[in-house]
């Protein structure tokens, strides 16, 4: 695994530990035909949008490295918040109102955000929410259903 784009240890620890969770349970995430063993897997971050990169991206991680080897495509607009420890736990997103919003005003239509954050919600402008809806994931296998297109 190869993570380029960023000096900060705290992102690449996220990424690290994401990718070590998927590596920990690949029999479970992935099919012998889909295996890491397969892939080299490469992760650039770029700070968009006038904001720097912090910590919490391990769920949109999780969802680009399985996406990517599944070839499924991710809903369009689409922001993910929150982490996902080594051991598979979502961790609530920080600063998750302002996020939404800074997404929201810059074309995110959906704005994944994990449960933890579900007694924020009232916090977040009714402008926002009349344009981007903000579902809540629980669990890894409930984030990738929320972000793939159905089929």
């Amino acid at each position: 695994m190869n993570i380029s784009g960023i000096s900060g240890t705290a992102v690449k620890e996220n990424i690290k530990n994401t990718y070590q969770y998927i590596k920990a349970n690949e029999k479970i995430l992935l099919s012998e035909q889909h295996s890491l063993k397969n892939y080299d897997i490469s992760v650039q971050i770029t700070n968009m949008l006038g904001a720097a990169v912090s910590t919490g991206i391990g769920a949109a991680v999780y969802t680009a490295i399985l996406s990517s080897i599944y070839k499924k495509n991710l809903k369009p607009g689409l922001g993910i918040l929150g982490n996902i420890s080594i051991g598979g736990a979502v961790e609530r997103s920080n600063n998750f109102v302002d996020k939404v919003s800074m997404l929201s005003e810059n074309g995110a239509k959906n704005v994944i955000v994990p449960m933890d954050n579900l007694n924020e919600l009232q916090d977040i402008p009714q402008s926002v929410l009349g344009s981007t809806d903000v579902p809540f994931y629980s669990n890894c296998q409930m984030l990738m259903q929320k972000c793939i297109i159905s089929e």
